[in-house]
C-alpha cells in the first residue's frame, strides 16, 4: 500500500475537522490545484515525505497538491521558482531546513530563507549521527574521541559534501574535543555509507534513513542532537554524553512566499499538525529511517534564529581554511 493511500484511510474526518476549524479568510483556500515544490531528486527520502504529505494534504482538501521536482543549489533552484511566483497559496515548497540555511551561509543566495520566505510546519528530521563498522575497535563516541585526541590528525572520516549539515556536524564534533582528523567527502549518503563499511575511513557522519538494512553491518555511536532518533531511540544523543557541541539538524518544512495571508498559512500549518500526528503517517516515516516530527512555523523559525551564530562560526572556520 503506498504511503498516500494508508495516511489518507483517516482524512475524511480529518477534512471535516479542519473545514469547521478553518479561519473565515482561508475558507476559499485551496479551490483550485495547488503545486508543491520538492528541491530533490525522485525517489529519495526528502520526495517520499514531500509526496506523503501532498497526498494527505489532497484528501484533506479536495483539490490536487501536485508535485514538481526542483533540485539544485542546496534547495535554492525550488526556492527562486517559489518566490518568482504569486503568493496566493497555490504554490509551497517542502525544504530540508538544515542544508537550505547552511547554504545561504555558505554563499549570498538570491533568496533570504528569513525574509523571502514563510515557514509553514515541520513534518518530519534527520539528524546526522556517527557511524563505524560493526567491527570497529570503536565501541562508544568516547573509545572514538579519545583516540581522536591521541592521534597525529591522520585519521580520517567520511561525510556528503562540504557545507552539508552531516559535514559542519563532523567539525563540529572535532572543534568541541580539540581533535583534528583529514575529511573525505562522498557523493551522496550511499557512497559515504559503502566507504565506511569498507573501512575507506576510521568513521563516517550519516543518519539513520542510511542505517536501514545495514543493522549488522554498522553502529552509530551517537546522534548530534538533543532530542533521541524515533528510528533508533536506543542510541544516545551528544547531549546524553554530557558532550557541549554545536550541532545541526535538519527539520523538513513547508515554506511559502512572504506575504501569504496568514490565514492559508494557518489553515496549512492545522492540516499538517493533524497528519503528522497520525499513526499511518509516524508508522510510514519510520519506516524509512525518517523522524516524523511536527512543530509550528514560527517554532521553526525561532530554532534557527536561536542557533544561526553558532552555525555560521563553524561556517566561517571552514571556509578560512
Amino acid at each position: 500500500m503506498t504511503v498516500q493511500r494508508k495516511i489518507c484511510s483517516g482524512s475524511a474526518a480529518l477534512g471535516l475537522t479542519l473545514a469547521m476549524a478553518m479561519p473565515a479568510m482561508a475558507q476559499d483556500w485551496p479551490n483550485q490545484p495547488v503545486t508543491v515544490l520538492i528541491p530533490f531528486s525522485a525517489g529519495g527520502g526528502n520526495d517520499t515525505v514531500a509526496r506523503a504529505m501532498g497526498g494527505a494534504l489532497e484528501e484533506v482538501f479536495s483539490v490536487p497538491f501536485t508535485p514538481v521536482n526542483a533540485p539544485g543549489a542546496g534547495g535554492f533552484v525550488a526556492a527562486q521558482q517559489l518566490v518568482a511566483g504569486r503568493n496566493d497559496g497555490y504554490t509551497l515548497s517542502h525544504q530540508s531546513l538544515g542544508t537550505f540555511m547552511l547554504t545561504s551561509m555558505m554563499n549570498e543566495q538570491a533568496v533570504n530563507p528569513l525574509e523571502d520566505l514563510e515557514f509553514v510546519a515541520q513534518m518530519a528530521v534527520l539528524t546526522s549521527a556517527v557511524a563505524v563498522p560493526m567491527d570497529s575497535e570503536y565501541e562508544t563516541l568516547s573509545d572514538l574521541t579519545d583516540a581522536l585526541v591521541a592521534s597525529d590528525g591522520s585519521m580520517t572520516w567520511g561525510h556528503t559534501g562540504q557545507g552539508g549539515f552531516h559535514h559542519v556536524n563532523g567539525v563540529s564534533l572535532l572543534q568541541a574535543i580539540g581533535a583534528e582528523a583529514r575529511d573525505v567527502p562522498f557523493q551522496g549518503s550511499s557512497a559515504t555509507r559503502a566507504a565506511v563499511l569498507g573501512e575507506q575511513v576510521d568513521y563516517a557522519i550519516l543518519s539513520s534513513v542510511n542505517y536501514l538494512g545495514f543493522e549488522n553491518e554498522m553502529r552509530f555511536l551517537a546522534f548530534f542532537s538533543e532530542e533521541a532518533d524515533a528510528v533508533l531511540p536506543d542510541v544516545p544523543t551528544v547531549a546524553d554524553l554530557g558532550l557541549d557541541m554545536v550541532t545541526v539538524q535538519t527539520p523538513s518544512v513547508w515554506v511559502v512566499p512572504a506575504g501569504t495571508d496568514a490565514a492559508i498559512i494557518e489553515t496549512l500549518q492545522s492540516a499538517i499538525e493533524e497528519v503528522v500526528a497520525s499513526e499511518d503517517y509516524q508508522t510510514q516515516l519510520l519506516s524509512l529511517g525518517i523522524t516524523p516530527r511536527y512543530a509550528s512555523g514560527a517554532d521553526v523559525r525561532a530554532l534557527v534564529e536561536t542557533r544561526m551564530d553558532g552555525w555560521q562560526a563553524i561556517i566561517d572556520s571552514v571556509t578560512a581554511e
